[in-house]
């Protein structure tokens, strides 16, 4: 959806473009971030961090999407997750 959303609204100069973090450290997730098990987790599968993503973690990328500096990129999903994707 975000990509035709994108490839339909770029002739207006329109940007569309999707973050998707890792665990984030919310109230909603405490029993998560809580679990010594899952700690473990997130410390081999985030090696960037060791642990759950900050509201400020997401809140860059975000603010790097509506910057000047990403004028040319419409489309993509950013994956915000200290490097989960990478470290299989």
């Amino acid at each position: 959806m975000s990509q035709h959303s994108a490839a339909t609204y770029a002739k207006d100069g329109i940007r569309i473009n999707v973050i998707a973090p890792a665990l984030v450290e919310t109230p909603m997730a405490a029993r998560a971030t809580q679990n010594p098990t899952i700690i473990e987790l997130m410390r081999r599968k985030q090696p960037l961090t060791g642990r759950a993503l900050t509201d400020e973690d997401c809140a860059s990328a975000a603010l790097y999407l509506c910057s000047e500096s990403s004028a040319a990129i419409t489309g993509i999903v950013l994956p915000v997750d200290a490097g989960w994707c990478v470290c299989g």
